[in-house]
């Protein structure tokens, strides 16, 4: 019998204690007792079984930008999607607020499996609507295999987790197999969430200060300032390391106010020693959320003394096609604020181009995926100049992200890209003298 559909809440109470509420997915303890009488199946059958470990991307930006019910209504949706795809097949649980699990028994080995992850996460990103509004998900799923990555539930659950956060630390809409090598990548999620809680009271932010170049003459016209943490235990570790567990902890909102604020206090001190150089920060979509974000960056300004003109405010694609209309409108509010406006990720996801004409931004970021194999790439020389061109048009400046060469420079600069943006000019990246 199938037992993938979603269930109304108005079931039954005998139902209730193995099923979630939100989305009538069985729960996570639930779903652990059923896979460890799979695993004892497949034992003495001697057959294979699949761990799926899936995260759904943008469900908490969703939940802060339009509200709980909205957020319910779309992790719904996905799950009921995940549901579809997986069938009779296998069965779908739900482990946390934006986490599912999906097991498929019988599998034959990993290409079946992947077939399947592949459905999961084109089925994952297709348009929801919602109350008249269009919104987007997708997924990152993390994969493991029994007996070949694991023999016990926990194993094969924390595996498969360990794979999730690999793929997700890719970007969105990927995938990972488990592989011995991800245990010995650093801390797991549930370890970071503890440690950062307190992180920015102890005084173990910094902000890294990445140049950008103009394309043309070759000079620093501005620096991104990116958060690191300088943690006692694990080192120095870059934002993509700790943001989802900055996310889990509900600290987004504190550390982006943090990082704007120390960048614009150091880009006052560096305006009053005569340089003109803008300072980039970057917001991510939970910055955006609410009505917020324009009457903090005043405050900002006012308390730092920082010429408007000095601060870019960075915003990502992805983050603003969960809902174009607002983000027009926050974007509005920044622009007329006075501060500069730039898209970041463009072409990485789901991309705003039907909205491009109608975003008060400066610049547009092409990601550094447009830029892997380019110069070998005729295909990909030709978006490049493509998007170049309509940018132009549309008066909007263009900086590319992710240079790593000599030669991929000179074919921006050919093309007429403005601004560049690297690993080939790390040496010239500025660190706080010390965390505060």
């Amino acid at each position: 019998m199938r037992q993938l559909a979603i269930q109304s809440r108005s079931q039954d109470s005998a139902h209730q204690p193995n099923h979630d509420d939100v989305t009538g997915l069985a729960t996570r303890r639930h779903a652990e007792h059923q896979l460890a009488a799979l695993l004892d199946r497949a034992a003495a059958q001697g057959t294979k079984v699949a761990i799926l470990h899936i995260d759904i991307d943008r469900l908490k930006e969703i939940n802060h930008s339009l509200g709980r019910p909205m957020g319910d209504a779309c992790l719904r949706l996905v799950a009921q999607r995940v549901s579809e795809v997986i069938d009779f097949k296998g069965s779908v649980s739900r482990l946390d607020s934006d986490e599912v699990m999906a097991t498929l028994p019988d599998v034959t080995g990993l290409e079946a499996v992947v077939t399947v992850v592949e459905r999961l996460l084109e089925r994952a990103r297709q348009p929801i609507e919602l109350s008249g509004r269009t919104l987007f998900a997708s997924c990152c799923i993390g994969l493991a295999l029994y007996p070949d990555h694991g023999d016990t539930v926990a194993e094969l659950m924390r595996h498969a987790n360990l794979a999730r956060r690999k793929a997700q630390a890719g970007g969105s809409r990927r995938h990972c197999v488990f592989s011995p090598e991800l245990l010995d990548e650093g801390p797991d999620r549930m370890t970071l969430r503890c440690e950062l809680r307190d992180a920015l009271a102890r005084g173990e932010m910094a902000l890294r200060y990445r140049p950008v170049l103009c394309a043309r003459s070759g000079q620093v016209v501005a620096v991104s300032a990116q958060p690191r943490w300088c943690s006692p235990r694990f080192g120095v570790l870059e934002a993509a390391r700790w943001w989802p567990a900055a996310r889990d902890n509900d600290q987004v909102h504190d550390i982006c106010s943090w990082v704007l604020a120390r960048a614009c206090r150091h880009a006052r001190s560096w305006y009053e020693a005569g340089s003109g150089l803008r300072v980039v920060v970057g917001m991510p979509a939970e910055g955006v959320a609410g009505d917020q974000l324009a009457e903090r960056v005043r405050v900002v300004l006012a308390e730092s003394g920082l010429p408007a003109g000095l601060l870019e405010i960075e915003l990502n694609e992805g983050g603003l096609m969960q809902d174009p209309e607002h983000a027009c409108a926050t974007l509005e509010r920044l622009q007329a604020c006075g501060v500069r406006l730039s898209l970041d990720g463009f072409g990485k996801g789901h991309s705003l181009l039907g909205h491009l004409g109608l975003l008060p931004i400066d610049t547009l970021k092409l990601d550094a995926l447009f830029l892997d194999g380019c110069l070998d790439n005729p295909r990909r020389q030709a978006v490049i100049r493509s998007v170049i061109r309509m940018a132009h048009e549309l008066g909007v400046r263009v900086a590319a992200s992710g240079v790593e060469s000599r030669l991929q420079a000179d074919f921006l600069r050919e093309q007429g890209c403005d601004l560049l943006q690297g690993s080939l000019w790390s040496r010239m990246e500025y660190s706080d003298p010390s965390p505060e």
